[in-house]
């Protein structure tokens, strides 16, 4: 299964799993993009991508990804999680890999994962003796993408003031805030797999508590930790991306023209020493093969099948 897979590193250099995005998720493009950057050239990324499927089911990866058998309920599915189209008329239990939870409950046994717990507007006091534990959380949507509704939490009023009587019908989830920094940036990683290997890697950096929709950059094996260059300049392309094309064709939504077109990308590299790179690449391809294997229809109940929601 094509999978995206998230990291956060904290301040030891232990990586993090946060979550695990499915379908055609972002990955190669942003990857390849950060390749011309750093080397001036593009990467064999998309041929690579294309000659595995090829090796592993036989078909183009065009017809692979449509092929999925939760595809057609997955878009529309992710339409409803943006806010931007109703709740799908049918959906398959592929759709459960969406929710966070039943990902933190399948990949806790993986891969070191911040602790998470679901957020009850009624049991305020388990979210705030978590909260007194862990002294900074973050709130994310239980059924959400691109860091809608994330929120860092750092006290009490915090909590509450972001908080009504029920958590909507995305769900939501607090979760340990990990450290994740680079000198002056926040970062996270996003690694993809497919066909039980490791595809590509890069990075988002930005100067907030949170990293989404950051400036991208390219991640290689180096000594020490660091940015290659802390001061780096930045190249904007405008362009739609390898994954649009193949999962809207011409059809893109759109609100998701920033998205599927605009990048910022870093003249500048993460180095990550050797055994946290290898380490990182290790967890995608265990991720993956996971994911491959599942029985969709044996993953617990996902929050949007509750009868409240139908």
């Amino acid at each position: 299964m094509y999978v995206g897979v998230d990291f956060l590193i904290d301040g030891s250099l232990k990586p993090y799993l946060i979550e695990v995005n499915v379908g055609m998720p972002g990955g190669a493009h942003e990857y390849d993009l950060t390749h011309q950057v750093y080397f001036g050239r593009s990467s064999d990324v998309f041929e690579r991508i294309e000659t595995l499927s090829r090796k592993s089911s036989g078909i183009p990866f065009r017809d692979y990804l449509h092929k999925l058998p939760f595809i057609e309920s997955l878009k529309p599915f992710k339409l409803w999680m943006d806010g931007q189209g109703p709740f799908p008329r049918t959906t398959h239990p592929g759709l459960r890999l969406e929710d966070k939870c039943i990902q933190y409950t399948i990949l806790k046994s993986v891969a070191p994962m911040p602790e998470t717990i679901v957020y009850d507007p009624q049991q305020q006091s388990e979210a705030l003796a978590f909260l007194e534990r862990k002294r900074k959380l973050v709130m994310k949507r239980r059924l959400g993408r691109g860091g809608r509704g994330l929120a860092v939490i750092s006290d009490p009023t915090g909590l509450t003031s972001l908080t009504t009587k029920t958590p909507g019908p995305y769900g939501a989830l607090l979760q340990e805030y990990i450290g994740s920094k680079v000198g002056p940036y926040t970062f996270s990683l996003r690694a993809v797999a497919f066909a039980g290997e490791f595809i590509c890697m890069y990075t988002n950096l930005a100067k907030r508590d949170y990293s989404n929709h950051g400036v991208l950059a390219y991640v290689t094996e180096g000594e020490p930790f660091r940015l290659s260059d802390e001061d780096f300049e930045t190249v904007h392309f405008n362009q739609k991306s390898w994954e649009a094309a193949i999962w809207f064709g011409d059809n893109e939504p759109a609100y998701l023209k920033h998205n599927l077109y605009e990048e910022e990308i870093a003249q500048a590299a993460l180095l990550l020493p050797s055994p946290l790179f290898t380490e990182i690449k290790s967890i995608a391809i265990r991720v993956e093969r996971l994911y491959d294997s599942l029985d969709l229809t044996k993953l617990p109940e996902a929050w949007f099948e509750k009868s409240a929601l139908r």
